[in-house]
């Protein structure tokens, strides 16, 4: 399963009105409820922040890509949020997050949510691709960079 068939321009938002990390995984989750691929916001908000308690998601050149697998998944899923201001997260390079991917997984996934997140590391390598993400002008513009 790639990752274009996870995302869908209905769980991407190029505005995120979050302010910390904790809102913008909240605000990506009810993008993914709003899908049904999450049906418990909360269980699955508690997977993400152990999992993010752990050890930062936030891997630098601006992109935090948290991620859980839980219950409260019903299919695996990622969502997008651009952040024009930036989010003061851990970040590897110390550098404000200005793109997270939120990666849902359900119980029972095995290592699905561990290669779209390889996948996504991938990707987001090339200058390019985090280029075509930072001035995507429509969440169609956003999956179609992760081709």
């Amino acid at each position: 399963m790639s990752i274009r068939e996870l995302i869908t321009p209905e769980t991407v938002t190029l505005d995120l009105k979050a302010g910390t990390p904790e809102e913008a995984m909240a605000e990506l989750g009810a993008l993914l409820v709003k899908t049904g691929a999450v049906t418990d916001l909360e269980t699955y908000l508690q997977a993400v922040k152990a999992r993010e308690a752990l050890g930062t998601t936030a891997v630098g050149f601006g992109v935090a890509i948290p991620h859980g697998k839980s219950g409260g998944v019903s299919r695996a899923a990622v969502a997008f949020g651009r952040s024009r201001s930036g989010l003061a997260w851990e970040s590897l390079d110390g550098e404000p997050v200005q793109m997270v991917f939120l990666i849902a997984a359900p119980d029972g996934a095995h290592d699905l949510h561990l290669k779209a997140l390889s996948q996504l590391a991938r990707l987001l390598m090339h200058e390019e691709v985090r280029q075509k993400l930072l001035t995507a002008e429509s969440p169609a513009d956003v999956v179609n960079a992760l081709q």
